[in-house]
């Protein structure tokens, strides 16, 4: 056998499994930052939404209503506002909340239904979501109401943490990227 023959064949064995190798790093690597982005869209999307009504707490509610906030749990809030903020000054009670069970077809045991109930319609948000936490706040009490908030009259803070995971694991140990979002609202109407 001739030396020279064997060490191209080592050689070329060797280079052949450092390409494969480095295609399947890259693979990986363009997976993992594909599910992040996915995740991330769909934050961007839930915060859109948690934006457009949280700030109109209370808005335009008034008569025998005391307090715009009816309940408040740690994953559930219920208020009234006018959220379209039409001329009719129609108030509409809304609901956000995050569902106990797991969401069905989906890997992840973490994902959960976030539900948006506004005006007797139910929008069911199955993106992913694994957090949905609010936080309650009294007048310059740096530390939260315990929840559930029993006078919600004491509310006129709010902080809302969102975390989203892809329905994939990555990697070996299927471990799952998490994009997250954080916000502290302070209704006007709650301030009054």
């Amino acid at each position: 056998m001739n030396l020279g023959l064997v060490t191209s064949f080592i050689i070329a064995a060797l280079l052949m499994l450092s390409i494969v190798s480095m295609n399947l790093r890259m693979s990986q690597s363009t997976q993992d930052i594909s599910l992040h982005t996915m995740s991330q869209s769909h934050v961007s999307a839930i915060s859109d939404l948690i934006q457009y009504d949280f700030p109109k707490i209370g808005y335009n509610v008034s008569g025998p209503i005391s307090n715009p906030i009816a309940f408040a749990d740690e994953d559930e809030i219920q208020f009234q506002a006018n959220l379209d903020n039409d001329a009719g000054e129609s108030i509409e009670a809304v609901t956000w909340r995050l569902e106990d069970d797991v969401l069905a077809g989906s890997n992840n045991t973490d994902h959960r239904s976030l539900v948006r109930i506004t005006g007797g319609d139910t929008q069911e948000i199955n993106v992913g979501v694994t957090r949905f936490e609010i936080r309650y706040y009294s007048f310059g009490d740096p530390n939260p109401l315990t929840t559930p908030v029993a006078n919600t009259a004491d509310i006129n803070r709010i902080e809302v943490i969102l975390e989203v995971q892809p329905r994939e694991g990555t990697g070996r140990n299927n471990q799952y990227t998490t994009s997250s979002w954080h916000r502290v609202f302070t209704p006007p109407n709650l301030n009054l």
